[in-house]
């Protein structure tokens, strides 16, 4: 009697060690690409930009995105299929999320992208994905910046990223456009 309570209770024991290492390794989050609000980034006092880097290093950080975004630079367009670049040497990519696959192969000026925009025109797209493998051969790429033109948040876009690289600074922004 004595033998198989021991037995029923080692065997309680290793069923629930078992269960409870199996729950853990469901549990553990999958590491992601931490995204921005394009306006936290850009708010010079705001505390949610980087603190590892020096504060003059991260304020020419803000000042090259300011400009990446706001001014005009030479820039590539790349949609359905058909680029089109204006300028030497651009700095900017304009995409939609559909022409991303296409990429590699068709754009011909890669060497100075510094900021690629992508274009998400349906809350649908959340679904999709956007593999940072594919921006391996833009050598200066510093910045993703995606802009939606629907509500979403920090999180369901850093669902859409698939890979890590710390090379890139996320960021997002809304822009509803005119409704009438």
């Amino acid at each position: 009697m004595k033998t198989k309570t021991i037995i029923i209770l080692l065997l309680t024991f290793y069923s629930v060690t078992i269960s409870a290492q199996s729950s853990n390794r469901i549990t553990e989050a999958v590491p992601s690409m931490t995204v921005m609000d394009i306006d936290d980034f850009l708010a010079p006092t705001n505390g949610l930009q980087r603190t590892a880097s020096p504060s003059t290093a991260n304020s020419l950080n803000v000042q090259n995105v300011k400009s990446l975004i706001y001014n005009t630079q030479p820039s590539i367009y790349y949609f359905s299929g058909v680029e089109k670049v204006y300028g030497e040497k651009p700095k900017n990519l304009f995409t939609d999320l559909n022409s991303l696959s296409n990429l590699n192969n068709a754009i011909s000026l890669k060497n100075n992208i510094e900021i690629i925009t992508i274009k998400l025109e349906n809350a649908n797209q959340l679904n999709s994905s956007i593999n940072l493998e594919l921006f391996s051969s833009f050598k200066n790429l510093k910045y993703i910046y995606i802009v939606s033109s629907f509500d979403t948040n920090a999180q369901a876009i850093a669902n859409m990223i698939v890979g890590i690289n710390e090379q890139y600074s996320v960021f997002y922004n809304v822009e509803k456009g005119d409704t009438n």
